[in-house]
């Protein structure tokens, strides 16, 4: 996190950010809960990928708004259910995903 934090700082200046707040409620839940299921490898890297893809696929088909962001809420949910793959800070990132598409 700190080499991270360095290159923020540096890229700062360049109108580019390096920092992912969900990245961070991860660090919090693996390095003060590492024996908890949601800091189990599997669910943290299913939950983050999973949601991921649902939060662009959401924005792809419904545009920003509401609705997307609604359904994706709801798809991410029903997708660590059905994966058991539970990672609460996993599911915030299909809305970073989706601030960050219209940019692309």
């Amino acid at each position: 996190m700190a080499i991270l934090g360095k290159m923020d700082q540096t890229l700062a200046s360049k109108g580019i950010s390096m920092t992912i707040a969900p990245l961070g409620a991860v660090c919090a839940v693996l390095f003060a809960t590492p024996s908890s299921p949601a800091a189990r490898k599997y669910n943290m890297f299913m939950a983050q990928i999973g949601c991921a893809a649902i939060g662009v696929l959401a924005f792809s088909l419904l545009g920003p708004g509401w609705l997307a962001r609604s359904t994706a809420l709801g798809a991410s949910i029903a997708f660590m259910i059905y994966t058991r793959s539970t990672h609460p800070p996993g599911n915030t990132l299909k809305y970073l995903c989706q601030w960050i598409c219209p940019y692309f």
